[in-house]
């Protein structure tokens, strides 16, 4: 039962303090062209597309351009902390 309620509190706390969606930028998944093969068939060439890691993306504050985490640091000012900075930063595509 304990555990349950700890699931739950702990949910429920990620989707209150969750990262802002970026709006300045759109989100693109570049086309990779791959093979699958099999010993049978052979390789078959399919059209795929990627995915960056968020590590890649864009973060800045919510109300303009200013970045919130440049080089190896956070901003100070928009991240004093893990909750206000999910409030103050947007995670751009």
């Amino acid at each position: 039962m304990f555990r349950k309620v700890a699931l739950i509190a702990f949910t429920l706390a990620a989707m209150a303090v969750g990262q802002q969606v970026g709006t300045n930028t759109a989100e693109n998944h570049p086309t990779l062209t791959s093979q699958k093969c099999t010993t049978a068939g052979g390789c078959v060439s399919q059209n795929t597309k990627i995915v960056l890691d968020a590590n890649w993306r864009w973060l800045h504050s919510t109300s303009g351009y200013t970045n919130c985490y440049t080089g190896n640091e956070w901003d100070a000012t928009l991240c004093p902390d893990g909750a206000t900075c999910a409030a103050n930063c947007a995670l751009d595509g």
